[in-house]
């Protein structure tokens, strides 16, 4: 039975990230890139790809890459929700753990990793969150966060699970390319040992161990 690792690219499209719209989906068309092109990656890591702001668009429902032709662009603009972006994320693991398992795969643990440049605009987002990594919900997932920009560590701290990064300096086009290269350097490592390898050094971020607690 082949492992499947599901993994969430849950990224900020918010009106912030308008002046780097450009180069957010340049580095997202790199993304597909690399695991389309790295078959024993994108079958292990199968992947969703959200887009969130005032409202959440799954831009890429779960799929091996290999079978994506390209990636849909993403329209930057709107509020940073993140609570009805986590509230979302939970309906799409729910929905996906079991149709990979439908596949005859042997499913990980769920893995987002979330990237954002600012802070949320929704005062009651901690509820949709407390629900997604609920320990009694069994599909409850790992989250490695990403902070650049104007991103709030203290928020983040309470949103990582697994691994937290934190951008060293405010240049968010070169924040964002090398959050995604960390990403794919975690998926990379992930798919030869079979599981979840976190690539710790991020050209300019922090690596910020997370809570203990919350490790599992």
């Amino acid at each position: 039975m082949s492992l499947c690792l599901p993994t969430y690219v849950v990224i900020d499209a918010s009106t912030s990230m308008k002046p780097h719209e450009g180069v957010l989906n340049a580095t997202l068309a790199r993304l597909h890139y690399n695991l389309a092109t790295n078959p024993r990656v994108s079958e292990f890591a199968q992947v969703c790809v959200v887009a969130f702001s005032t409202d959440v668009h799954v831009v890429i429902p779960m799929s091996d890459m290999e079978q994506v032709p390209a990636m849909p662009e993403v329209i930057c603009g709107g509020r940073t929700e993140y609570g009805k972006t986590f509230d979302r994320v939970r309906e799409c693991i729910e929905q996906d753990v079991s149709n990979l398992r439908m596949q005859g795969l042997d499913v990980l643990r769920p893995t987002i990793f979330f990237l954002t440049d600012g802070g949320p605009t929704d005062a009651r987002w901690q509820d949709a969150f407390r629900r997604l990594v609920d320990r009694d919900w069994p599909r409850h997932p790992h989250v490695i966060a990403y902070g650049f920009g104007g991103a709030k560590r203290d928020v983040l701290e309470q949103v990582a699970t697994k691994a937290l990064f934190i951008a060293d300096g405010s240049d968010t086009e070169s924040a964002l390319s090398a959050a995604i290269t960390g990403l794919l350097n975690t998926l990379i490592a992930s798919s030869k040992t079979g599981q979840m390898q976190i690539a710790t050094d991020v050209r300019g971020f922090q690596y910020v161990e997370v809570a203990q607690e919350y490790v599992d």
